[in-house]
């Protein structure tokens, strides 16, 4: 009896159960290995497809796009380079680019909700898919001063994330110029920072440490790094091995052709015209220039643009210098065009040792002879259209030559080297390197016997409007008798391939059956009776093999499985899936967390291709189903592999659906052959999986759960805050999420609801956080510190020796009533919920360093 009840119970927990039932209980039995794949080669492969819902189906063979978010160097209208032109180039190309305004609104209030900062943003329609968008922040920030504080960065994510519900950017890569924003972008969440090095930082005399040390935590953060010419390549490739170089181009159409207006500034001048454009600064060599205009007053020396940081002193009493200020960009050709010769007199230091010069491409577009300083990416990319020159003396000997010289095909050559370097073309090189780094081909297989209405439900899920934008799936039909074939043959969608079976192959011969037949770098085995949550599921997946070459596979947490991805407490239903606010912060509180483990339920596995070709298909003995991913595990980590749980990533199982459908005694059958199997093959037991990662986990006594707290060697706080836990943070939530941030604290709350749901026991809610309606639970616990944040009741088998009340929380009569009934209550001043946190911090590591002591 002892043993049919301990069996019982297995079948129960082991939930991580699919496949199809079998026609006939013969079936049940595992195939040989050879007979599965004969039967594998006579599957015919049909293509099908899926209908999107009504109104969200895109043009056939088309991919959704991502979309762009610039943390740019310069404001929109500045001086028309990089920036603005791959804006543009991304908006033509269908994606959706929403452009930061540098200059950042100060709220000046510090603890405002995140609906105080929204009613601050602006976003504005500049063009066709381009919008301009101001952010909030705690105080106004200048990107070359300020530094952001910690208010400053919640605002503006909170900022961003307006942006992004208002526009439903799912799939969004954040483009950096310039490292000032580093803390904003590596704190924001579901997003792609793609960091576009153009200059080399600590050249510039404005630049400090701190913008310095922020590049470097930028350039080993980013999913890609852009670089605009070799030298910063050189440099970037150490810090990030997803470093590309992709240099600056032109707008051929703006400048090849000379406009029909003339310039009056310029009419009267009929000697030889030597110009330059753009930034007249302490790199440009103004002493150069003083020395050429003196020594041949028949040339007049036209400089186009700002000159912050140069003195100028000296050249602008030369009758034959112009220094016409800033021009706007759709006036530069006309200038442009005027001009006999353009020179780039740049000084020789680190930071045009690294300069690109976007001004080069420019000027050869215009077919105009060039002449430069010795500038590395000069001579790397247009040496042979391009005189070098360095002192006065070479300047004026070649300025005469370029005077002298009128051959078109020299021209033509030139303006041939400025259309095969155009900024469409380099648009088509980032994007590809996008594709490449941050969204590499994904295939899902997904593997049905019947239930149409759950492989329905699924995919409508995986096909949603925002999904990953680099994507395949593979549907393999394993003989189904119900709807699904007919449904799988009249729809229809692009992205969808079908594969028929005559047969059921079972769980295992069935994903290799859709493997073979993919083509993504990673392959997901996904069960039909899941519920992904939104766009961004695939890339938490993929995130962590980023940070590890040998890791081959990972899964994420979920409602419904049979080991530790199994999460303590979960808000959802069948419908929906997660709940969108439980599911929100669950992704802030396990924000780019994984943890290794031995076993993953393959209801949800993402594998790289790599590990999958070298390690084999899925043993097919299994047959139907049960204890092929326990297998499949063992043979990836004896292969020398690692494999991991994805904190931050969740997926709704609904679980067993279609092993539920076996009858008792057929399911015992199959779960004996194969267990028998696997420990055959394994020569060890199999053993049960851990349950749900949570401390308390089924623990519902107080000793035990003072022993699990001593156990794990961590200050305790407990909370005593409100009985709800409300949607839009109350200062008092605001306290328990800053506790919770700290590695070293184990941070316990008493409340009774959760997002509307009662809390039952005690329950984890976040890496270091408990929730428990059972504060009895805890009466064996010393709690290094207590916080009163609402809660107006005494708890009598409630211990610590540091009791701390928040002032703010409270009315004068209720914080009158606690300080009366406790004697050793300390009082929080009035401050701000950060500095609360900070102090309580600070308190509870102070005072446990006094009692060790």
């Amino acid at each position: 009896m002892r043993q049919w009840k301990q069996r019982q119970l297995a079948l129960k927990n082991f939930r991580r159960k699919r496949s199809a039932p079998p026609t006939t209980p013969a079936s049940i039995l595992p195939m040989t290995y050879a007979r599965s794949i004969q039967l594998m080669e006579q599957v015919p492969v049909q293509s099908g497809d899926i209908n999107m819902p009504a109104g969200e189906q895109p043009e056939p063979g088309t991919m959704p796009l991502y979309d762009i978010m610039r943390f740019p160097v310069i404001d929109w209208q500045f001086r028309w380079q990089r920036p603005q032109q791959m804006s543009e180039q991304f908006a033509q190309k269908g994606h959706r680019v929403f452009y930061v305004n540098p200059e950042i609104v100060g709220l000046g209030k510090e603890d405002a909700s995140s609906e105080e900062v929204s009613r601050q943003v602006k976003v504005k329609n500049i063009d066709r898919n381009i919008w301009l968008v101001t952010l909030c922040a705690n105080q106004p920030l200048n990107l070359y001063r300020d530094r952001m504080e910690y208010w400053d960065i919640q605002y503006l994510k909170w900022a961003v994330e307006h942006v992004r519900d208002k526009f439903g950017l799912s799939q969004l890569v954040s483009i950096v110029d310039l490292p000032f924003w580093t803390p904003l972008v590596t704190a924001m969440d579901q997003h792609h920072i793609v960091y576009d090095c153009m200059d080399h930082h600590a050249g510039f005399s404005t630049n400090d440490k701190t913008m310095l040390l922020l590049e470097e935590q930028l350039l080993r953060e980013a999913g890609l790094v852009v670089t605009s010419s070799q030298h910063l390549y050189d440099r970037a490739s150490q810090y990030n091995p997803s470093a590309v170089l992709i240099r600056n181009a032109v707008d051929t159409a703006h400048f090849s052709k000379p406009p029909d207006e003339g310039l009056p500034e310029l009419e009267s001048i009929h000697q030889p015209i030597i110009g330059y454009y753009g930034a007249i600064s302490d790199w440009f060599d103004i002493q150069l220039m003083e020395s050429l205009a003196k020594s041949r007053p028949d040339w007049t020396f036209v400089l186009i643009g700002n000159t912050f940081g140069c003195d100028t002193s000296g050249i602008k009493e030369l009758s034959n210098v112009l220094l016409l200020g800033e021009k706007p960009y759709h006036e530069l050709p006309a200038y442009l065009h005027r001009f006999q010769v353009a020179l780039i007199p740049f000084k020789k230091n680190e930071l045009t040792q690294a300069t690109n010069p976007v001004k080069l491409y420019e000027y050869l577009a215009a077919g105009k002879p060039v002449i430069s300083t010795e500038l590395p990416e000069v001579i790397t990319v247009a040496d042979h259209l391009v005189t070098i020159a360095d002192t006065p003396a070479q300047f004026e000997a070649a300025i005469e030559a370029a005077l002298r010289q009128s051959e078109h095909s020299v021209i033509e050559q030139r303006q041939q080297f400025a259309e095969r370097n155009n900024w469409d073309h380099r648009y088509e090189v980032l994007h590809g390197n996008i594709m490449r780094y941050l969204f590499p081909k994904v295939s899902v297989i997904l593997v049905v016997h019947n239930n149409w209405s759950y492989t329905q439900q699924c995919l409508h899920r995986l096909l949603q409007p925002g999904h990953y934008p680099n994507l395949e799936i593979i549907i393999v039909d394993n003989a189904s008798n119900d709807q699904t074939p007919s449904y799988l043959r009249s729809q229809n969608h692009p992205l969808i391939k079908v594969i028929t079976s005559p047969t059921n192959l079972g769980f295992a011969a069935g994903n290799t059956l859709g493997c073979t037949q993919s083509s993504g770098e990673f392959i997901i085995l996904l069960n039909n009776d899941t519920v992904v949550p939104d766009g961004s599921w695939i890339s938490r997946l993929l995130r962590p093999f980023q940070k590890d070459e040998m890791l081959a596979m990972t899964g994420p947490m979920s409602n419904h499985v049979g080991n530790d991805q199994a999460l303590d407490h979960f808000i959802g239903d069948a419908v929906q899936g997660a709940h969108p606010r439980w599911l929100s912060e669950f992704y802030e509180r396990y924000r780019r967390r994984y943890r290794y483990t031995d076993l993953l339920g393959f209801f949800c596995v993402a594998i790289r291709r790599s590990v999958w070709e070298r390690v084999g298909a899925l043993d097919p003995a299994y047959g139907l189903g049960m204890f092929e991913d326990d297998d499949y595990c063992e043979r990836v980590r004896n292969a020398g592999y690692r494999l991991a749980i994805v904190e931050d990533a969740f997926v709704y199982h609904h679980g067993s659906v279609t092993i539920k459908k076996l009858k008792n005694h057929v399911y015992n059958e199959l779960w004996n052959k194969n267990k028998a199997y696997y420990e055959q093959k394994w020569s060890k037991p199999w053993r049960s999986p851990k349950g749900p990662d949570s401390l308390f986990h089924m623990v519902e006594r107080p000793d035990e759960i003072a022993s699990r707290i001593n156990q794990a060697g961590t200050k305790v706080v407990l909370v005593l805050g409100l009985t709800v836990w409300e949607n839009n943070p109350r200062r008092w939530q605001q306290i328990v999420k800053g506790l919770s941030e700290d590695e070293h604290l184990l941070v316990i709350v008493y409340t009774h609801v959760y997002h509307g749901h009662l809390i039952v026991g005690t329950r984890k809610i976040g890496p270091r956080l408990y929730f428990t309606n059972r504060i009895d639970l805890f009466s064996e616990v010393r709690f290094d510190q207590v916080v009163y944040c609402g809660s107006t009741d005494v708890h009598s088998k409630v211990h610590s020796d540091h009791y701390w009340v928040d002032s703010l929380s409270y009315h004068e009569e209720q914080l009158n009533s606690l300080l009366t009934q406790i004697s050793n209550l300390q009082v929080l001043d009035r401050i701000g919920a950060t500095q609360a946190v900070s102090h309580l911090c600070s308190s509870v590591h102070a005072a446990t360093e006094i009692t060790t002591k």
